[in-house]
């Protein structure tokens, strides 16, 4: 008995995996039948790259993070003369946004979500007062490992700094803040942003720099764009 798939055109096919949601729903497909197999070894690369952003959380600051990530290490690689191929790309891309993924949700569950529920109110902080706020909580984690990572890249004298928006930088101030204050210093070694914290002075000036540097455009004064050293 010839399969229902097997009529159907390739396009049609690709249609199917490019509406899943995640890459369980994708791995399920693939171990379907040998015909989507098939199209999954023949389209792996675009596939990939239409559901990941739909799999990952914050997507926008994940590919920020990997994207930095995977230019430094070629940078610093023997091979980094080698042209790596589009499959290559896309398949170091899908690695670091899963694991980089899997680290910021976890650390959310496993070390925000609790200390959140258990603390008391306080009318000062916005995250006790709205603890399953967990869109801008992860983003604001992604954000916080980005500038971790530029800091460790020599901090401001950087050319890679990051252009994040004015409620991001205010959440970013907050939720460093609370990290200081309600979660010991081993925990944000975990998530890879000890020094970062540690050293509040560089991540207070580049808050500092970048709100000036908004309110100055708004301003139209961008004659002389502030100095970042």
């Amino acid at each position: 008995m010839v399969s229902l798939f097997a009529s159907l055109p390739p396009e049609v096919l690709l249609r199917l995996f490019q509406h899943a949601t995640d890459f369980a729903t994708v791995n399920a497909l693939v171990r379907t039948s040998s015909i989507f197999h098939c199209i999954w070894l023949l389209n792996a690369n675009t596939i990939a790259l239409t559901v990941l952003p739909k799999a990952i959380e914050s997507y926008h600051e994940a590919h920020t993070l990997a994207t930095l990530q995977d230019e430094a290490e070629e940078a610093e690689s023997p091979s980094a003369g080698r042209r790596r191929s589009q499959r290559e790309l896309v398949i170091v891309l899908v690695r670091r946004v899963l694991l980089n993924s899997r680290l910021v949700t976890g650390f959310y569950e496993r070390d925000i979500l609790p200390a959140l529920k258990s603390s008391v109110p306080n009318e000062h902080d916005m995250y006790v007062r709205s603890p399953l706020d967990r869109k801008r909580f992860i983003k604001t984690l992604y954000h916080l490992k980005v500038l971790a990572f530029v800091y460790g890249l020599n901090g401001l004298s950087t050319p890679v700094l990051p252009d994040i928006r004015e409620d991001d930088l205010v959440d970013i101030s907050e939720v460093s803040s609370w990290l200081r204050r309600r979660l010991p210093a081993n925990r944000h070694r975990e998530l890879g942003v000890d020094e970062l914290l540690m050293e509040g002075r560089w991540l207070q000036k580049f808050l500092d720099n970048r709100l000036a540097v908004i309110h100055a455009s708004d301003r139209g004064d961008i004659s002389e764009p502030l100095a970042e050293q």
